[in-house]
């Protein structure tokens, strides 16, 4: 620190809080101006990079005037619902080790409850010159409260590092998190974040294992114990992001061993980028030798964004899935692919279950009068019902749908001139069910046709 001239509270704590981060120097400092976001994929997860370097006493990035171990905290702010990585890593541009940082709940909440209340007195005004000066200066190391507003804190807790004095190194970072995922829907953005560092020392009495404790403005003056000094959102960024939703039905699609069945994805896209991009379809089914086409074309252009809800009008893909004719009935997942043209990809599941079709008898009514059968019938789905035997008039009927046919079965030939000599003549009436895609159901039933 260049001064810690008055003891005024609460403006002398924040000095002195300043001025501790700069006795355990030798830490880790965010480079000015060095976060950036992208979405590499074009779609999907934003990369959130930034610069690390090593600090010394005029808070910049300058060689270590420290030596010993200290581990680092880092918070990284994200939109809520986006998926952190496990594990961050600061890898060196000019020397050194990386410094690898791991997921720490009690970090984000830590640092927010620290930053929170030097965010506060901050935002005060007033005093002389001098004062205003000195909070100024300490703005610039703390920056804001962390979490920024409307945002969700992520904390990573680095493993132990060893400085060493008079080293001036610098460490690259890059953290891809999975954009926010609401039920169905793309995430509109923009993609928003703020970075937040901390600090603490490790030796044998403060062990790296030991629980997250970052510093209060009121605890400035009080004996500290193992603590660790954490700065606020030091740099934000924002970006304009895409992202895409695929989504199959919700029931699974009924298809006959044999057969071919359409189904279709609902595409819904969301940007506040300024490029609408094509993306490439291709459909695949978990399904041993069947086939799975894209209907109209392999490529798909969301319409025009709504500038308000950022939202595109909802498409749909049809995906046709083509079932073998030795395929085991069963449930399999078909699967359709969204590709930007940059690599990132959208993915959408639905299920079909392929089925043998049956025929069943419902039921058998003569009529004595002329010597008829009526067959009820219930068939599978769409298609054509046939029967047809020895001595019996072949017949049609056809089904738009499953549902209960009625067919008749009538006597021809000799068949027919022993019903009318007798009065009854036994025939064996062969039913065949033609679907309109997938194999055929056979099923057959004796009869003895009477006549009175």
């Amino acid at each position: 620190m260049s001064r810690l001239r008055r003891p005024v509270k609460p403006l002398f704590a924040l000095l002195a809080l300043v001025g501790l981060v700069v006795a355990l120097s030798g830490c880790v400092y965010l480079k000015p101006n060095s976060l950036t976001l992208t979405q590499p994929g074009g779609i999907g997860s934003v990369r959130v990079h930034f610069a690390l370097c090593t600090v010394g006493s005029n808070i910049a990035c300058e060689p270590n005037t420290a030596e010993g171990t200290a581990q680092y905290l880092l918070g990284i702010a994200v939109p809520p619902g986006s998926t952190p990585p496990q594990t961050v890593t600061a890898t060196p541009t000019n020397g050194g080790a990386p410094i690898v940082f791991s997921l720490n709940e009690e970090v984000a909440k830590e640092i927010a409850a620290s930053s929170s209340g030097v965010a506060r007195e901050l935002e005060k005004t007033g005093g002389t010159p001098e004062e205003e000066e000195d909070r100024e200066e300490v703005k610039r190391f703390y920056g804001g409260a962390w979490p920024p507003s409307g945002l969700q804190g992520v904390g990573y807790l680095s493993a132990p590092v060893q400085e060493v004095k008079g080293s001036s190194l610098e460490w690259s970072v890059d953290a891809d998190f999975g954009l926010p995922v609401a039920a169905g829907s793309p995430f509109p953005g923009p993609f928003a974040t703020g970075i937040a560092l901390g600090l603490r020392t490790v030796n044998p009495e403060s062990p790296a294992n030991r629980p997250v404790h970052c510093v209060r403005i009121e605890e400035v003056e009080a004996p500290l114990k193992d603590p660790a000094l954490c700065a606020g959102s030091s740099q934000q960024a924002q970006l304009g992001t895409s992202d895409l939703s695929v989504a199959g039905p919700a029931k699974a699609i009924e298809v006959f061993v044999g057969g071919s069945a359409p189904v279709k994805f609902k595409l819904n896209y969301a940007a506040t980028g300024t490029t609408i991009p094509s993306f490439a379809l291709k459909g695949k089914s978990s399904l041993k030798g069947s086939k799975t086409s894209v209907a109209s074309g392999a490529s798909f252009v969301p319409g025009a964004v709504n500038p308000t809800s950022h939202r595109a009008p909802t498409a749909t893909s049809e995906a046709k899935v083509k079932v073998p004719k030795n395929a085991k009935p069963g449930t399999y997942e078909v699967t359709l692919t969204a590709t930007a043209p940059q690599g990132g990809t959208a993915t959408g599941v639905a299920k079909v279950k392929v089925v043998k079709p049956k025929l069943k008898l419902a039921g058998v009514k003569l009529n004595k009068a002329n010597g008829t059968a009526t067959l009820t019938v219930k068939v599978p789905g769409a298609g054509t019902l046939t029967v047809t035997g020895k001595g019996i008039v072949k017949a049609k009927k056809k089904a738009k749908k499953a549902k209960k046919l009625k067919i008749t079965v009538k006597a021809k030939g000799s068949t027919k001139a022993q019903l009318e000599a007798t009065g009854k003549a036994k025939v064996k009436a062969k039913l065949s069910f033609k679907p309109k895609s997938g194999i055929s159901a056979k099923k057959s039933t004796s009869i003895t046709l009477k006549q009175s």
